[in-house]
């Protein structure tokens, strides 16, 4: 009867004792056959016996506990508990006021959201009224039940105050690491909005030779874009930054006649596009004979009827069926990018036996024979000038690579004018580019910031240059040396407008395709550069001149041999700059611009989604801090 009125022995200690059929208090060791007492029928006394007597068995025990914890938690996990199950659990008092408790604004988890969502915003081109949207409230209720939900309001100040201001101080502390600083600029009018931008971007190399593109403005240009103005617009934006004009090596913009005329009223260094200045010579260039833009406007208007027809684009898809031959599409012609021309040849080529099976069937205009010869000789003579335009658009591109290039260029066209041609108008064609081509870039050698920076590229050094040229190259080194600021400091207007003359046009800058590709361009100028012996070595300087110093450091550097095309020459200055000292000092200055205001360019895809119909209410200093958020916290990381 005593038996049956204990309790149910579910403990693994009974392994080890019994209980006392007499006594149900007391119970007897398995192991010695001594009783114990276990007042209030418990087994703490037990536990005891054995941890003290019998440890071995002790260590058992409690190996035999952890199991039996394990099973059971993986039987509670396997259980499904049913939503009334979970309604009937009693919730503790604190348990309820935790559950309900939000975070308040200081909570570092609140505001590390508060953080990802204001670079969201920035990044994304995405209104402030995203963060009032259900499908994101419910997102984040169910990532962070404990966030304290902000409006619209809190995020206008967060972004365009907080996130901003710490920012532009790692922006500032970064800029002031240049000794000089590079700059690209442009302005674009959104077609759609008619808003005009005025953008603004920085290149600087550091002492460690680490090079970075920052976006210091990108705002609103709402006067007449007069030359006066627009210096008035960049002595403003550079006193923002607190970057003097002396400090200040060059400025890569548009050949437009009022940013010539702004730049010479604010005293800066100058220099047109590279990538603007071969829009201008190509497209010359094609319309110069009337049989090339007789063919390019009939592939413009097939290419019109494919875009406006899904129909059509069905059907050259089934002929490209039947020819074993992937889906491509015709590629649009754009005006003011001279490659989309190469690239609507180039698609008709691939595609070519499919467009003539689909106009034998269809009331189109068929491409004659004579005119495939014509597209295809486009293409060949545009190759190079489509791999450079898009070697002189990369982010990685240095001024340093004008001169090679253009030379290369320039080789190519003698190259192709000694061959005998089936068309003379092609020729003559051909021959028109050269000229218009030698025309717009014949005095790149007399400008010290390509010659220069071109010298102190590893991969180039004296190698395009006469040896007249290089040595006022070195002259202009050691001048500059000895009297820093006169090189890139103009006295005057007049003498600026003596030594820039290069075009009058104010065309768009062509953009680059993002198609992968097997380029010619630096094997060609391997070649160029490998073309001739080895590098005849110099004589040691004379070690009485004032320079010897510097000129020792010039006889080192040519003596040295070239850098190969593929590796970086910012990296061989960086290992060479304790052998360096002086050089490398200029070369953190003068390979510091890129070849083209590609960089500014690429800001107002940005912006035409920033600017745009939806958004008219949008304030334009608050877009501006937008991109400047959006393109400059990747640069750190998002860690500011």
């Amino acid at each position: 009867m005593l038996s049956e009125m204990s309790p149910p022995i579910k403990s693994n200690i009974w392994t080890y004792f019994t209980i006392d059929k007499n006594d149900p208090e007391r119970s007897e060791c398995k192991i010695c056959n001594k009783s114990y007492s276990r007042k209030g029928r418990t087994t703490t006394s037990l536990k005891n016996h054995l941890k003290s007597i019998h440890p071995e068995e002790f260590c058992l025990f409690q190996s035999a506990n952890k199991e039996k914890e394990l099973k059971k938690k993986n039987d509670e996990a396997g259980t499904i508990v049913t939503p009334l199950q979970q309604a009937k659990k009693q919730l503790s008092l604190e348990e309820v006021i935790q559950k309900e408790k939000k975070w308040d604004t200081n909570n570092p988890n609140s505001k590390k959201i508060d953080k990802l969502i204001g670079e969201m915003i920035a990044l994304q081109n995405l209104p402030f009224s995203f963060v009032e949207g259900l499908g994101f409230r419910r997102l984040i209720q169910e990532l962070a039940p404990k966030y304290n939900f902000r409006g619209r309001n809190f995020f206008t100040d967060f972004v365009c105050n907080e996130l901003y201001i710490k920012l532009a101080a790692k922006v500032k502390e970064l800029i002031e690491k240049y000794d000089y600083k590079s700059f690209t600029t442009d302005i674009w009018t959104d077609p759609s909005s008619g808003v005009s931008l005025l953008s603004l971007t920085c290149h600087g190399v550091s002492e460690n030779f680490e090079r970075s593109s920052i976006v210091l403005k990108c705002e609103t240009f709402d006067d007449r874009h007069t030359g006066d103005i627009i210096a008035e617009k960049f002595n403003t934006m550079l006193a923002e930054w607190n970057i003097s004009n002396e400090k200040v090596h060059c400025m890569i913009r548009d050949e437009g006649s009022n940013m010539k005329r702004g730049m010479r009223l604010a005293l800066l260094n100058d220099l047109d596009c590279t990538v603007h200045k071969l829009q201008i010579v190509i497209r010359h260039g094609l319309r110069s004979q009337e049989c090339i833009e007789a063919v390019k406007q009939k592939c413009k208007k097939i290419t019109s009827h494919f875009n406006h027809s899904t129909i059509a684009q069905k059907q050259l898809e089934k002929i490209q069926d039947r020819l074993n031959q992937s889906h491509l599409k015709v590629f649009q012609d754009c005006v003011t990018r001279w490659n989309s021309t190469f690239y609507m040849f180039e698609r008709f080529m691939k595609i070519k036996d499919a467009l003539s099976l689909y106009a034998n069937d269809h009331n189109i205009e068929s491409i004659l024979p004579e005119e495939w010869k014509v597209i295809e000789c486009c293409l060949e003579v545009l190759k190079p000038f489509e791999e450079a335009t898009r070697e002189m658009s990369s982010s990685q591109a240095l001024i340093s690579s004008v001169i090679p290039i253009i030379q290369m260029l320039l080789k190519k066209l003698d190259v192709y004018l000694t061959k005998p041609r089936e068309s003379d108008s092609f020729r003559l064609a051909v021959s028109n580019l050269k000229s218009q081509f030698s025309a717009k870039f014949s005095s790149l050698e007399d400008n010290n910031l390509y010659a220069i920076s071109t010298y102190l590229d590893p991969r180039y050094k004296h190698k395009f240059f006469k040896p007249v040229t290089e040595e006022k190259i070195k002259d202009e080194i050691i001048k500059m040396v000895n009297d820093p600021v006169v090189p890139d400091s103009p006295k005057s207007p007049a003498e600026k407008t003596k030594r820039m003359r290069m075009g009058d046009s104010l065309d768009p800058e062509p953009g680059t395709s993002s198609m992968s590709k097997k380029t010619c361009l630096k094997s060609d100028l391997a070649m160029m550069l490998g073309s001739s012996s080895e590098d005849e070595g110099e004589g040691e300087p004379d070690n009485s001149s004032p320079d010897a110093l510097l000129r020792k450091e010039l006889v080192i550097y040519r003596n040295k041999k070239r850098l190969d095309l593929d590796e970086n020459p910012l990296n061989w200055w960086k290992v060479n700059r304790c052998e360096f000292k002086i050089l490398s000092k200029l070369a953190c200055r003068y390979l510091s611009p890129p070849p083209a205001s590609f960089p500014s360019e690429q800001l107002f895809s940005g912006a035409g989604l920033i600017y745009n119909p939806l958004r008219n209410r949008l304030e334009a200093e608050k877009a501006a801090i937008l991109l400047f958020i959006k393109y400059n916290s990747p640069i750190f990381n998002f860690n500011y």
